[in-house]
């Protein structure tokens, strides 16, 4: 069972065509660009320009985030008075690129004494403690300001305060128990659910309080590493970011990050969101993964082109290893599953012991897409502790069905589709039942189909070269923001055109009318040996231009098929 041949459940978005003639008209766009624009809520002619050219000038005010202020002046106190600060960090993508952020804004705005730490996340897990504020205590540390964590740390709060130490936390994770004493807390979460800067991730936090530090918006690049490696909507102030950390990331090849693409096999010339998520960010990511992310930090802040190298090398050869372990912990858990999944059963709970606690989350998060149902795995230790990591898709609330199943866990945080969660090796059976008791309760018996939304529903005609470079303008793609899906209907499979490629993957060519394009439908090729194709199909698919041998063509890449319907 897999994602990519399973058979979908469609949705077609629904179309106001006065709105869409009126916007097309008032900015010369194709209605269909019209269209596009309107589900992502650019209603005018302005918003609409807004929307394709985003610039520095529709970036929010950071003053206008609570604490901001506060925040500037006890940094002001902290560079006058010439102390000593710590930021403290993350050891995922985010924190380390908040981190680089910080302390690269905090230079620039005159401090001298400016160091940095981050946790162990196999010793000592997620986010400032209080041994942590012990050391900085020792080493005359006078100020710390966390980045994308903090929001939870009461008790190292306390301890900061009974060793004379001032706290400053910036982050965007959910506010659950009230804030910590701080001299200020920014955490846009904060501020009202309508506020610009509502989902930043931790790195657009730092972003915002640099540029209230220094006046400028520095270090976009970075600032959009961490928006596109955090997985937060790519809507709003993030897209701007990211929209605008792209351009900066190709224009100006920050170091640390060229040695890295190159070991990727990439040019920051041509990068994209995608290439970050897919790319970069699991490199970056894999140092931490596996115990330390410091050297990924360290990265991001080099000047040294040997050291910059060296340290990418080295990333890239973690990101292997870190690859390893997930296929391998991937490969068991579907083994097992062969043996005893039922597609009655509503959810998926694994545990074993050996399985890596830092790579968990990502296979949990495969094997919810494969499988297409809420996933809890769980590392057990030798002391029959479990670690465990749950993942769901959209139309599953992972806390909700947490809270229903308390009483078997020791403790859980996160939030709607990503959890993570501790308990015993023996209250696993049990959990395992209220589990999938609360799941069943949230999806209800009967098949489970993905969901897949389509956008627009065009006919070949309409996709030429002109319409897809304006598409292209809609990017920054990612979650929240994915690239529009476009279905036609009635197309006809060109006879002996479907052909395997690499074993995995579908081409074929389809006609409609006087238009034939090539289409390519990847890990599609279990399904056409156990379903075939239709002669004339429906087709859900994203519209792509492909340069070959100089030659610039419309490509359709397949999301899904089904038999035409009358």
């Amino acid at each position: 069972m897999s994602a990519t041949r399973m058979r979908h459940h469609w949705t077609i978005a629904d179309m106001d065509r006065a709105r869409t003639r009126a916007l097309a008209e008032a900015t010369g766009l194709p209605h269909i660009i019209a269209q596009l624009l309107l589900q992502r809520g650019a209603a005018t002619a302005d918003e609409a320009r807004h929307y394709l050219q985003p610039s520095v000038a529709h970036l929010s005010d950071p003053f206008s985030l609570t604490g901001m202020r506060a925040a500037v002046e006890r940094i002001t106190q902290a560079r006058d008075h010439d102390e000593h600060v710590l930021i403290f960090g993350d050891y995922d993508v985010d924190g380390i690129a908040a981190a680089a952020l910080l302390i690269n804004g905090l230079k620039r705005f005159g401090l001298q004494r400016v160091t940095h730490g981050m946790p162990l996340r196999l010793t000592e897990g997620y986010g400032l403690n209080a041994e942590h504020v012990a050391v900085a205590r020792a080493e005359g540390v006078n100020l710390i300001i966390t980045v994308d964590n903090g929001i939870s740390a009461h008790e190292a709060a306390r301890r900061a305060k009974d060793l004379g130490i001032d706290l400053l936390i910036t982050d965007h994770h959910a506010i659950e128990e009230g804030l910590p004493e701080a001299c200020a807390v920014i955490n846009p979460k904060q501020d009202s659910p309508d506020h610009p800067a509502r989902n930043l991730c931790g790195a657009g936090v730092a972003f915002k309080l640099s540029m209230a530090l220094n006046g400028t918006p520095n270090d976009l690049d970075i600032a959009a590493l961490g928006t596109v490696a955090d997985i937060v909507p790519l809507t709003g102030e993030n897209r701007i970011i990211v929209a605008l950390g792209l351009r900066h990331m190709a224009r100006y090849e920050r170091l640390g990050l060229s040695k890295l693409a190159a070991e990727a096999g990439l040019s920051l010339r041509d990068i994209s969101s995608e290439k970050i998520g897919f790319q970069l960010g699991p490199r970056l990511n894999a140092a931490g993964r596996l115990n330390d992310g410091r050297a990924a930090l360290q990265l991001l802040l080099s000047d040294c082109p040997i050291e910059a190298g060296r340290i990418a090398a080295a990333l890239n050869e973690a990101n292997e290893e870190r690859r390893s372990i997930e296929r391998g912990i991937f490969e068991a858990a579907v083994e097992e599953l062969d043996a005893c999944f039922d597609p009655r059963q509503r959810s998926i709970v694994l545990a074993r012991r050996g399985w890596h606690v830092g790579v968990i989350g990502i296979v949990a998060s495969r094997i919810n897409a494969e499988y297409n149902r809420p996933v809890v795995l769980i590392a057990l230790d030798e002391e029959g502790v479990g670690r465990g990591s749950a993942r769901s898709g959209p139309n599953f609330d992972m806390m909700a069905a947490l809270t229903e199943c308390q009483e078997y866990l020791e403790r859980f945080g996160g939030h709607r589709s990503a959890a993570g969660l501790t308990l015993a090796e023996e209250a696993v059976p049990a959990f395992r039942s209220a589990f999938e008791a609360a799941a069943l309760r949230q999806l209800g018996a009967g098949e489970l189909l993905p969901e897949l939304t389509v956008d627009v529903v065009a006919s070949f005609s309409q996709l030429d070269g002109a319409l897809l470079k304006t598409l292209e303008q809609l990017e920054p793609f990612g979650h929240g923001n994915p690239a529009p899906i476009f279905c036609s209907a009635g197309v006809e499979l060109v006879p002996s055109s479907a052909r395997i490629i690499k074993d995995n993957h579908l081409r074929m060519a389809l006609r409609q009318g006087d238009v034939v394009l090539s289409a390519i439908g990847f890990f599609m090729a279990e399904r056409y040996f156990t379903e075939g194709l239709p002669s004339s199909l429906d087709i859900a698919y994203i519209p792509q231009l492909n340069t070959y041998r100089n030659e610039t063509s419309v490509q359709l890449l397949l999301k899904d098929y089904r038999p035409a319907e009358d």
